[in-house]
């Protein structure tokens, strides 16, 4: 076997296809230097499988396509193949494990479009894998990882390597690192057993003492067992029987809805079969009507039109006396109501006139106490003034800051006074509003009715009858005044709702730090919620919430006013929500834009205080939140640190802010905030207090504003019905209507004039409160400055006072802290009443005309109760005065019926039919109505019962309880409840009892058992694993030393040979532990002392013993092909001379390829290989090269320098493979015992590997993995070789036949 041919396309500097014929025996490559002639070698390690893009001198897999050179394009793909001879020898077998003459391996790489390598290999043209080009050529012992191919650099490499890394050299070589693998896996193997022993003894003593344990609980569990059994067959009997009772409730439900639906049909079919009689009744009235007033001469029309009309005034004059009385009765409640307001409302003002009186007391104390506070300390700053020391300089400085935060004190004080003032004018004005637009809402009603009135009189004419127009007009008016009540009502309720919200608006604004802040808040996280605003990630208070829950009030005081502000993906978001703030007056809002926040670090006070005790720790490490806030959460808690108590915040305080759980602040600044618990103003999860039930109450506005838009029409269309009704009677009667149109065109004028006097007065106050809202917000911002001055003053202040008092004598300090403390208590007592006295005066005001108000209201009720009481006196006069005409007109018409009072009976008698079947209709109605309620709510009652008979059957079916069969008999629930929990307290007698003791009586004792069975198989399996260890050491030495031996014998014979007499041998530095110590070799060139050390050789004759060692490692493992790259560049002509003879020499039995430039070995080659460029980047084979050619080139070439690449070989697997034959293996290791349990300690058992220096002991490790592999291969090999046997054999039989 060997190598036939090289053919390369595109491959590193080869353009093209370029096919480089190959023979046996020493063939020379040459070429000038950077031609291209080592790409040969490099395009063989291609196919055969470098370790790595570097072995071929190129850092990635892209650098083996040709790159265009100078004047070309680049190549996407490129591709190399070896051909092989591959003859059959003289026992038949063939080197090669394939059945043909002739072996391509191909390999190709290309660039996919978006840039990423595709690697290819084939076989003879068929598609194939690395591994299985290893498999084939490492049966011939071809290898691109041995030493078979030595490249620029391997002789370098070896020549300067320690003791140590040449012993490894030949570990590989020998195969002995299976041997190191073995070993390894055995002790890892020992040191586990070793440790699952000790957990064993330790555990056994545990086991033995819960199975005492466990004994007395199985012993009373045993007892139990059958109480337990018979509980939960009691639990499952109650089940059932409680599902039975529902099933049997919900079917008699049914069968009654049913019965009510059944007869509430045949009571509606009764009703629509009586309508058809009452219809049939009315037409036979109205005939006999007619009959009657034909048979009067028509004398009765004008009298029965007077009856009409006089029946008529009076039913209407009783109906306004009856809307009167009702009217006095509600006037004369709520008149009681308003006494009692008026009660509470003195009552109200008194108590609040007397917490004025207390407050100005206060204010007068707290005065006085802080004179004599600032005369203390301006004693005390005097003194130190005139010591002249620095603390006189702070002195001056603290009276200068003082008398500012008075200035600025007085300004925040009229500010608020402005507000205050302010707000109290806007509430008035609106209230106002609202009584005026109820007002202007009034008259515009009136209006459209009055416009209605004109439409209807412009020509209208009604020939209806009398009887029906009046029965109608009652009707309207009577759905007139229901709805009038309803509209009143809806309006009331209207009203309240909108004060309320108002009043609630008003106090969650004052309650959230800022006025207006809160407001804004709700309104932009509600425009959110709406889709008006997108962007809106939420409140802080809505995006956080305390990991405990005990950290709630210390947190909530930490973030203070920045719970309600907003977080926002970017600034324009902010930006346009607060325009829409401006734009609806719905407050203000902070927002807190994720893209512009700073993210501060942590101040290293702060960092420092965090680790001390009693300090809980940072505030924003409580909160529970999404990470994606993390900047906003930081940003509002300011490095604020949560600390255990007040007496903890006092030691840490100064340079970082703290807050105690109970919600006490320590600034960085040293001021101090505390004192009673005030209510959360927002809670976490987003509750800005109040705004729920602003919500809550805009939502039922909403209503009750639908619900008045609803009323008004349907008022405003009964009122048009009933003029048009009225119209229709008074143009019966009087058909005057020039007359009425002049009165309804004076009624209208003047209603115009007053609804635009009302539209103006609602115009007026718009205006008013608009202007107020500007100003409002004016005064807000300054309001907002004053108290930011006030905060620094503050601020400044304390700092002064800090250093002032640190500057001051002990005595000095003390009287002035003292004075200081006397001073902020008289200042926040002061605060107080002033604050009190200062919106006391307005809400004194607004209980006074609330006093006023319900004394107005009052008299205007009782106004009206008078006024309606003449009324009522005037309407009965007339009633009794109508009576007395109706009375006459009655029998003069009853004289004219008694004519035909034959008829006049006939009428009578079905009037009274008619009437009693009516009665009768409308009660079977309301009975039809009454069932079907009945069948609707045991409707309802069916669907709960479903709910919960589906509940019951999920929980039975959770607990796996399937219902009762039919023919079961159960008891009723009550008994079956009595029996569980009878049986329930005869468990609790027992008390806690442990049920699995049973269980675990028997597991622990199995676990014992199991135990012992295990300890004894890892006892055995430590003895096992001793021995093999023992043996493998054993063997492991002896295949070392084999091995040398045979190397050794090579490397004086191919050392004498290189050194032309000269001697040399490989020793071990430790003998007797080969493995601890290197491999020494010693060469002697001929002509020198013995005594020479191998460091004492020049450079030149350790490259002749490094070469001498690659033979002798050739010899013992011997390949049919050798590859040489420039082995002789750095050597004399003398050396380079006999390395190219000893490698004719060797040709003889293998085929060699040399990459050389060196004369030498030109003309001792057998064949030769011309490689060049023609200066565009490309290489080039020449053609019709020969031994001259190639002499004369080298010439040319000799005196330019080759560089080095650096390469790392790899072992010989073959001999690695061989060694497994005798090798004793360690089995695999044991599973974690099963009696440990969870108490075993799984760890990681990865072996590091072994780090060495020279390539073949990395190669080595690596390839063992691939044993099992290779074993196949072999296996396929011996069988090959039995069928060659065989063959051979019958052959053998059929020529002696």
């Amino acid at each position: 076997m060997y190598l036939k041919a090289l053919e390369v396309s595109n491959f590193k500097s080869f353009r093209g296809e370029v096919t480089i014929p190959l023979e046996r025996g020493f063939t020379a490559i040459t070429g000038p230097n950077g031609s291209g002639k080592s790409n040969c070698g490099d395009a063989i390690q291609f196919v055969l499988g470098p370790r790595s893009n570097k072995t071929i001198r190129a850092q990635n897999s892209k650098d083996l396509i040709f790159n265009g050179g100078n004047n070309h394009n680049a190549a996407r793909s490129c591709s190399v193949t070896l051909v092989f001879a591959n003859p059959s020898m003289d026992n038949g077998r063939r080197r090669l494990p394939l059945n043909m003459d002739e072996v391509r391996m191909s390999r190709s790489i290309r660039l996919t479009k978006s840039g990423n390598v595709v690697t290819n290999y084939h076989l003879n043209g068929e598609d194939s894998s690395q591994k299985s080009f290893h498999r084939i050529l490492g049966a011939a012992n071809a290898r691109p990882d041995g030493y078979n191919i030595v490249l620029q650099g391997d002789v370098t490499s070896l020549a300067k390597m320690t003791a140590k890394e040449r012993r490894k050299v030949l570990d590989s070589v020998a195969g002995v690192t299976l041997y190191d693998d073995e070993i390894r896996k055995a002790d890892r193997q020992k040191d586990s057993v070793d440790d699952y022993i000790e957990r064993i003894k330790l555990l056994e003593d545990s086991q033995k003492a819960r199975l005492k344990e466990l004994k007395k609980q199985k012993d009373l569990a045993v007892k139990v067992k059958d109480l337990v059994e018979e509980l939960n067959q009691a639990r499952v009997t109650s089940f059932q029987a409680n599902y039975a009772s529902q099933i049997a409730e919900k079917e008699y439900q049914v069968n009654e809805q049913s019965r009510y639906l059944e007869e509430a049909n045949n009571l509606e079919q009764q009703v629509r079969e009586g309508s058809k009689t009452l219809l049939s009744l009315d037409d036979q009235i109205g005939d006999l009507q007619k009959q009657i007033e034909e048979l009067t001469g028509g004398e009765s029309k004008g009298l029965n039109k007077v009856i009409f009309d006089l029946h008529l005034r009076i039913d209407t004059n009783k109906d306004k006396i009856s809307e009167a009385e009702t009217k006095d009765l509600d006037d004369k409640a709520e008149v009681q109501e308003l006494l009692e307001q008026l009660d509470t409302a003195k009552h109200a003002l008194e108590e609040f006139v007397s917490n004025l009186n207390s407050a100005k007391q206060d204010l007068e104390e707290s005065e006085k106490s802080l004179g004599e506070a600032q005369a203390e300390e301006l004693e005390i700053q005097q003194i130190m003034e005139s010591s002249g020391d620095e603390s006189a300089k702070y002195s001056h400085q603290l009276t200068s800051l003082l008398s500012e935060l008075e200035q600025a004190t007085e300004h925040l004080n009229s500010a608020q006074n402005e507000v205050n003032k302010t707000a109290v004018q806007a509430e008035l004005i609106s209230e106002q509003l609202a009584n005026c637009q109820d007002t202007a809402e009034e008259n515009r009603l009136a209006l459209g009715e009055l416009e209605l009135q004109g439409e209807e009189l412009s020509g209208n004419n009604s020939g209806m009858d009398r009887n029906k127009l009046s029965k109608d007009l009652i009707t309207a008016q009577r759905s007139e005044e229901k709805l009038v009540e309803q509209s009143q009502l809806i309006e009331r309720k209207l009203r309240e709702a909108e004060r309320s919200r108002e009043r609630l608006r008003a106090e969650m604004e004052n309650s959230s730090g800022a006025k207006g802040m809160a407001g804004g808040a709700a309104a932009v996280i509600s425009a959110r919620d709406n889709g008006e605003l997108t962007g809106i990630i939420g409140t802080i208070a809505e995006l956080c919430a305390p990991i405990d829950s005990s950290h709630e009030s210390a947190l909530a005081t930490a973030i203070g006013g920045g719970m309600t502000s907003i977080v926002v993906e970017t600034d324009e978001i902010a930006a346009k929500a607060i325009k829409w703030l401006a734009e609806k007056r719905a407050g203000r809002a902070t927002f807190l834009p994720l893209n512009k926040l700073n993210n501060n670090r942590v101040a290293g006070k702060a960092l420092m205080v965090s680790k001390k005790p009693g300090v809980v720790g940072f505030a924003h490490e409580l909160l529970d939140y999404d990470p994606k806030i993390d900047i906003a959460i930081k940003f509002v808690l300011r490095n604020t640190l949560i600390v255990d108590s007040l007496s903890t915040a006092r030691n840490y305080m100064g340079g970082v802010r703290l807050v105690t759980l109970r919600g006490d602040v320590t600034e960085a600044g040293g001021a101090m905030i505390g004192g009673s618990k005030r209510p959360m103003r927002v809670s976490f999860g987003g509750g800005i207090k109040g705004a729920s039930e602003i919500e809550k109450l805009s939502g039922e506005i909403q209503n009750l504003e639908l619900m008045s838009e609803t009323v008004s029409a349907a008022l405003h269309q009964a009122r048009r019905e009933q003029q048009q009704l009225r119209t229709k009677i008074n143009e019966l009667t009087d058909s005057d209507q020039a007359v009425k149109l002049q009165e309804w065109r004076a009624e209208l004028k003047q209603a115009k004039s007053v609804y635009n006097k009302s539209l103006g007065e609602v115009n007026g106050h718009e205006t008013k409160l608009a202007e107020l809202e500007i100003l409002a917000s004016k005064q807000i911002d300054a309001l907002d400055d004053a108290q930011s001055q006030v905060a620094e003053l503050n601020v400044s202040i304390a700092n002064t006072r800090d250093e002032m008092e640190a500057a001051s004598p002990e005595h000095l300090k003390d009287r002035l802290h003292a004075a200081q403390m006397k001073r902020l208590d008289s200042e926040g007592l002061m605060s107080k009443a002033r604050a009190a006295l200062e919106s006391g005066h307005e809400h004194e005001t607004l209980l006074s005309q609330r006093v006023n108000d319900l004394n107005s209201r009052i008299e205007s009720l009782n106004a009206s109760i008078i006024s309606r009481s003449d009324m009522i006196d005037n309407l009965q006069a007339s009633i009794a005065t109508d009576s007395i005409e109706l009375k006459d007109r009655e029998e003069e018409r009853t004289q004219l019926l008694e004519e035909n009072k034959g008829l006049e009976d006939e009428r009578l008698a079905l009037v009274d039919e008619r009437a009693s079947l009516r009665t009768e209709l409308t009660q079977k109605s309301t009975d039809a109505q009454s069932r079907r309620r009945l069948s609707d709510e045991l409707g309802r009652s069916i669907i709960n019962k479903d709910m919960v008979i589906n509940e019951l059957y999920s929980d039975m079916q959770h607990h796996g309880i399937e219902p009762a069969a039919a023919d079961i008999s159960l008891p009723s629930v009550g008994d079956a409840e009595k029996r569980v929990r009878a049986l329930e307290r005869s468990m609790e007698k027992h008390g806690p009892v442990n049920m699995l003791a049973i269980e675990q009586y028997a597991e622990c004792q199995e676990r014992l058992e199991s135990m012992k069975v295990e300890f004894k198989q890892l006892q055995s399996r430590r003895s096992n694993l001793v021995e093999i260890t023992e043996k493998l050491e054993s063997q492991r030495k002896e295949k070392l030393i084999r091995v040398l031996d045979k190397v050794n014998e090579n490397f004086q014979k191919s050392y004498k040979a290189l050194s032309d007499g000269g001697k040399g041998e490989l020793y071990l530095e430790n003998p007797d532990e080969p493995f601890k110590g290197g491999l020494e070799l010693w060469a002697k060139p001929k002509g020198k002392s013995s005594k020479v050390n191998r460091l004492q050789l020049s450079g030149g004759e350790q490259s002749m013993a490094a070469l001498a060692l690659i033979f002798a490692i050739q010899d013992y493992d011997p390949s049919p092909f050798y590859y040489f790259d420039e082995v002789d560049q750095n050597l004399d002509a003398v050396n380079a001379e006999r390395i190219a003879k000893m490698c004719r020499e060797r040709s003889k039995k293998a085929q060699f390829l040399m990459v050389t430039l060196r004369k030498v070995s030109l003309r001792l080659a057998d064949h030769h290989i011309g490689i060049t460029h023609g200066g565009d980047g490309c290489s080039r084979r020449i053609v019709d090269f020969d031994r001259e050619r190639a002499i004369k080139l080298s010439e040319i070439e000799s005196a330019k320098d080759n560089p080095l690449d650096e390469r790392i070989n790899a072992i010989a697997l073959e001999r690695q493979h061989d060694a497994q034959s005798d090798m004793p293996t360690v089995p695999e290791p044991l599973p974690p015992p099963k009696s440990l349990g969870g108490l075993l300690n799984y760890t990681d058992e990865s072996v590091e590997d072994e780090t060495t220096i020279s390539g073949l002991m990395e190669r080595a490790i690596e390839m063992t993995e691939d044993i099992q592999e290779r074993r196949e291969v072999s296996d396929a090999i011996n069988s090959i070789e039995k069928e060659s046997e065989q063959m051979a054999a019958n052959e053998q039989i059929e020529e002696e036949i």
